[in-house]
């Protein structure tokens, strides 16, 4: 029963999620910044940041789980034309290891991006992105789980068919170029707004692995993706504050949307608790954890599948767990003492 479920959810992940063209996604998607638009790289308030995030799903369902860990670092190093102006760098890697279909992607990425102020209390960012994609197949494992498989029996006790590997390449290697948008503003009070759009595989790169695939089909290149992503904070009565975030992405006619709400509580200073809850359209629910402590946070969420395949999955989803570290190194100022001697 085990090994059926695994095949419905791998013909389910073909079908409906185009696997070829599925991008690396997380539910903590603010915690991975610079995989959800390059304009984030160094828009925050310190030297550096140092960051990690994983993702593991159906790990009770299948034996090889999908896991997705990243890593990532940038920092704001100089200053730009304007006064207020600076330039951020960081790089960024991620792993995406595709569960029992023996998919491995590599995503090795740099960052630039331009922060220009924008009167007293706005900024306004432009960023790029140059990465090295790589994505290696396991034909022989997979070769083995086609072998096995009957259709008849709905079993993996005698199957006949076989891969043709001829026509598969196991490791390509391709460049990937993106862009984003950005806008940050802090309005009355301690509210703030942030509005980003960024567009992905802007140069459609060659990907496919099929060798016999034209080389300028459209079957063979990575469409553009686009991504559209806001959060709003504004405080509440008491030590309470509230942040509605919301991430809308398209790609060759496949839509995902996601909408989060997170509770913000000061627990004293400096240390604040957050809880929330999300949706992630005809897919899953989302129950969101996470603490900031100086300059430290941290933040875990667990997805429940509610989609056509909870009856296979059992609404068992995701679950991440991230952080980050913000580095601060300022130089202490060098203050003359100044003596005051009485005037008679």
């Amino acid at each position: 029963m085990k090994q059926f479920r695994l095949l419905i959810l791998c013909l389910n992940t073909l079908w409906f999620s185009t696997l070829d063209a599925q991008d690396i996604h997380y539910t903590l998607f603010n915690m991975s910044p610079m995989t959800l638009n390059p304009a984030l790289t160094g828009a925050y308030e310190g030297t550096a940041r140092i960051g990690g995030i994983y993702r593991n799903q159906w790990a009770n369902v299948i034996s090889r789980p999908y896991v997705t860990p990243g890593v990532y670092l940038d920092a704001p190093i100089i200053r730009g034309f304007g006064k207020k102006d600076w330039v951020g760098v960081g790089a960024v890697n991620l792993t995406d290891r595709v569960g029992n279909l023996f998919m491995e992607t590599t995503y090795s990425g740099l960052s630039l991006a331009y922060h220009a102020s924008v009167g007293k209390s706005s900024v306004f960012t432009l960023g790029l992105q140059g990465a090295r994609v790589q994505r290696k197949l396991e034909i022989n494992q997979m070769a083995r789980f086609a072998d096995q498989y009957d259709i008849s029996t709905r079993s993996f006790t005698g199957g006949t068919g076989d891969l043709d590997r001829t026509n598969v390449n196991t490791n390509i290697n391709y460049t990937d170029i993106n862009a984003g948008l950005l806008f940050r503003t802090k309005l009355d009070g301690s509210r703030t707004l942030e509005m980003g759009l960024s567009a992905f595989h802007l140069n459609t790169p060659r990907y496919s692995m099929n060798r016999t695939t034209n080389r300028n089909s459209r079957e063979a290149r990575r469409p553009m993706r686009l991504a559209l992503h806001g959060q709003y904070y504004t405080p509440l009565k008491s030590k309470w504050g509230l942040q509605p975030t919301v991430l809308l992405q398209t790609t060759s006619g496949a839509f995902e949307g996601i909408g989060q709400v997170w509770g913000v509580y000061n627990l004293k200073k400096d240390v604040n608790l957050n809880v929330g809850a999300g949706y992630r359209v005809g897919d899953a629910l989302q129950i969101l954890v996470g603490m900031d402590y100086e300059d430290l946070r941290v933040a875990a969420s667990y997805d429940m599948n509610v989609s056509s395949l909870a009856a296979v999955s059992q609404t068992v989803g995701g679950f991440e767990i991230s952080a980050w570290y913000v580095l601060k190194m300022y130089k202490k100022p060098d203050v003359k003492p100044v003596i005051f001697c009485p005037r008679f």
